[in-house]
């Protein structure tokens, strides 16, 4: 049995029975049941796998404590190797979650390619994978890095590692949170107060709304054209923006529930998205969109990366052999290949992943490139960048470049969505699409049901986008008006969500990474 965030199983089930018990018991013991709860929802997922997460909680709390006894170099110690052992320690100790990590994760994957490489037979080992551990090594190396760097103190205790590491509304696709955002609330014991309750339950609704009501209403259509429509310019391109709302819809409304689960607790999990489509440019949107990875490739990849000495010795050389204008370049370009490699191979070890990586590595370096001539191209012409028109065409550029992007991502080879993008630009017809869009697994219904959806949430974003203070004026309302509003939402999620056959297993895209 396995039961995921957006089944009632989870928000009707298993979350009720954490909530009661938690309250239920003393204070001073309510770490205990969130904990128990943790372990019995990542059994339930990964059986006896938890074994792993428990190592890792192990090695990184005992490295942990380690690195948080040396805040101070001994007299008559060398500071800079002093500094070099915290680094040895810590860098010991990620390496260590690392391996863990690339041995269950990534052996098939490093063992098949060598083998077509060096020619010779590699048998896949096949090993099972534990729930959420790209999401808890993370978390680990964060942990480890930010004690070694004293902007954290370590936990004082096992346990509350353990709840930071096992947390389970965010176990299976995050947000990944640091431990000086989450580590001391998730121990506190605080009372499940009637506003956490109220705000924790409004935000599971609009997640469920997005993942039941949108997201997998669209879930058998991007199967089948991703399947038996690749060559067809027309239904290719509708199933690229299919696939790129469903995975937005699909993902941002499973972080909504893990949010508001924990909320429930009286932890404050950090946002994962922030209006993506409202960018100007793919830096920006990856700013905006799976925030709290982000955060991490550039705090633990991108900065470390640009300030190592190697990196430094580049950049000095450049300068001094191709001049400022191409030394200027290589600090940044190499920082971002190493961000854009790590987010590829950290999504999965498929070749799709990687490409991906780099296919956003380029279009944001080119941007990088093209910032100062757009920007002077802009006033020689007296363009308004704030302007209406030039809003429009940015929307433009970016949907084009994310649904490409989406489309080899969620393609289940490059083949597939090499023919895919191809068909789009070289056969093309509107005909076909009138022909075939009922014919990919989603009615008249199916399609009146996203539509009207996803404006819905359109028009929220437009309003948290501008500033509204949405909270404060739904909070104003009459209680009858609030109260109306929030069951005419579960009506419709029962009414009009993606259930029945064809939707029985609509599983959530992130848990798989």
């Amino acid at each position: 049995m396995t039961f995921a965030y957006n089944e009632p199983l989870y928000f009707a089930g298993f979350l009720p029975c954490a909530v009661l018990a938690y309250q239920l018991c003393p204070k001073k013991y309510r770490w205990l049941v969130l904990l128990a709860f943790n372990y019995i929802f990542f059994f339930i997922w990964s059986r006896w796998l938890l074994v792993f997460n428990l190592i890792t909680v192990m090695v990184t709390y005992w490295i942990g404590k380690i690195l948080g006894g040396m805040k101070k170099a001994p007299a008559g110690t060398d500071r800079k190797a002093f500094k070099k052992k915290k680094t040895r320690i810590m860098t010991a100790g990620i390496l260590f979650n690392l391996m863990i990590l690339i041995v269950l994760k990534y052996t098939d994957f490093i063992g098949t390619n060598l083998g077509h490489l060096f020619s010779f037979e590699f048998h896949p080992f096949h090993w099972a994978v534990p729930v959420g551990i790209s999401y808890y090594t993370l978390q680990s190396i964060s942990y480890l890095a930010d004690v070694r760097d004293r902007k954290t103190e370590p936990a004082d205790h096992l346990y509350k590692l353990a709840l930071y590491m096992s947390f389970f509304p965010a176990i299976m696709q995050g947000p990944i949170s640091a431990w000086g955002q989450i580590g001391e609330d998730l121990s506190a014991g605080k009372d499940v107060s009637w506003n956490n309750l109220v705000v924790g339950f409004e935000r599971i609704l609009l997640g469920l709304f997005k993942k039941v009501m949108i997201a997998d209403h669209m879930a058998s259509a991007v199967k089948i054209i991703f399947a038996d429509y690749t060559h067809d310019g027309a239904v290719a391109l509708l199933g690229a923006v299919l696939c790129t709302l469903q995975l937005y819809m699909d993902f941002s409304g499973t972080i909504d529930i893990a949010i508001g689960s924990g909320r429930i607790f009286g932890v404050t999990l950090p946002e994962n998205f922030r209006q993506p489509f409202f960018a100007k440019n793919a830096s920006e949107f990856w700013r905006r969109w799976h925030i709290t990875l982000g955060v991490f490739l550039r705090t633990y990849v991108f900065y470390p990366v640009s300030l190592s000495k190697p990196v430094q010795a580049l950049t000095k050389w450049t300068k001094a052999h191709f001049g400022k204008t191409a030394a200027r370049f290589v600090t940044p370009l190499t920082a971002l290949f190493c961000v854009w490699i790590c987010n590829g191979l950290w999504h999965g070890p498929y070749w799709t992943y990687i490409l991906y990586g780099m296919y956003y590595f380029v279009i944001i370096f080119i941007e990088l490139l093209l910032e100062n001539p757009v920007k002077a191209f802009n006033e020689r012409f007296h363009l308004d960048e704030n302007g209406w028109g030039w809003k429009l065409f940015r929307f433009i550029k970016l949907f084009i470049i994310v649904i490409i992007g989406e489309m080899f991502f969620l393609a289940p080879d490059f083949n597939t969505g090499w023919r895919m993008l191809v068909s789009i630009l070289t056969n093309f017809h509107l005909s076909s699409l009138a022909e075939n869009w009922l014919n990919v697994g989603m009615g008249v219904h199916d399609y009146v049901i996203v539509i009207v959806g996803y404006v819905l949430i359109f028009l929220w974003g437009v309003l948290k986008e501008t500033g509204y203070p949405l909270r404060q004026r739904f909070e104003k309302l009459p209680v009858y008006a609030r109260w109306g509003l929030l069951y005419a939402v579960i009506a419709a999620v029962i009414l009009f969500g993606a259930y029945g056959p064809g939707y029985d297993a609509v599983a959530m895209m992130y848990a798989g990474f």
